[in-house]
């Protein structure tokens, strides 16, 4: 992000990673990327279990990672809410919509016949150009549809990050006072920057995550170490 990072992200950071190595997470770096998983995090910091990691793959949680922490780092309140809406409830109202639209463009057949594309010999296997219809009910849920897919990919950071087991810990940290810790993202801890060091507001949750997990986690670190 050379060019479009403010000097107050970069700064939050920094102070993350340090953060994490004062708590016991010596081994850390910025913009850690997780390809399988589609997400980049602002910082990420584990310690091993060992000095060396064993080449035997091994079923107990500490055989590889003590713990594995990402941390995100918002200094605009817009970004914060933008990134921490809720997955699940946004599914289902998306799911509600496209039913919606399913009943909708059962009617519109009916009553727009001329909209079929006629490609088929069986009227009930023809599609149908909704899109050009007038219907000003039918534009508006197409448009909600969108909006609401986009949502789920775009506006669900927090909800997929936690999901997706990538870590033990997983941290928000921002300026003092933008986030209220009643408006955290679902198991995440909060730390807030008081001049030049970040204070512990609230903690996470613990949450186990597998071998192959913390194998991944520790070699995508070591691709970026600081």
């Amino acid at each position: 992000m050379p060019g479009t990072e403010t000097e107050k992200h970069l700064t939050l950071k920094k102070l993350a990673l340090a953060w994490a190595r004062e708590n016991g997470l010596s081994i850390g770096a910025r913009e850690v990327s997780f390809p399988h998983r589609k997400f980049r995090v602002d910082v990420a910091a584990c310690c091993v279990a060992r000095k060396t990691p064993s080449r035997k793959r091994a079923d107990t949680l500490s055989s590889v990672l003590k713990a594995a922490a990402v941390f995100e780092c918002k200094q605009v309140r817009g970004d914060l809410l933008r990134d921490n809406t809720r997955r699940l409830p946004t599914l289902a109202r998306l799911k509600t919509l496209e039913d919606r639209r399913t009943r909708l463009e059962t009617l519109l057949q009916v009553h727009l016949p001329h909209l079929a594309n006629g490609e088929s010999l069986f009227p009930e296997f023809d599609s149908y150009r909704f899109r050009e219809s007038p219907h000003v009910g039918y534009n508006r849920l197409v448009k909600h549809i969108a909006q609401a897919k986009r949502a789920v990919q775009d506006s669900t950071k927090f909800d997929r990050l936690f999901s997706y087991r990538l870590a033990n810990l997983h941290y928000l940290v921002t300026e003092d006072g933008l986030v209220d810790p009643l408006e955290l993202p679902e198991g995440w801890g909060l730390l807030t920057r008081e001049e030049e060091k970040l204070v512990l507001r609230r903690a996470p949750n613990w949450q186990d995550i597998g071998v192959e997990e913390q194998l991944v986690f520790l070699q995508q670190i070591a691709s970026r170490k600081d």
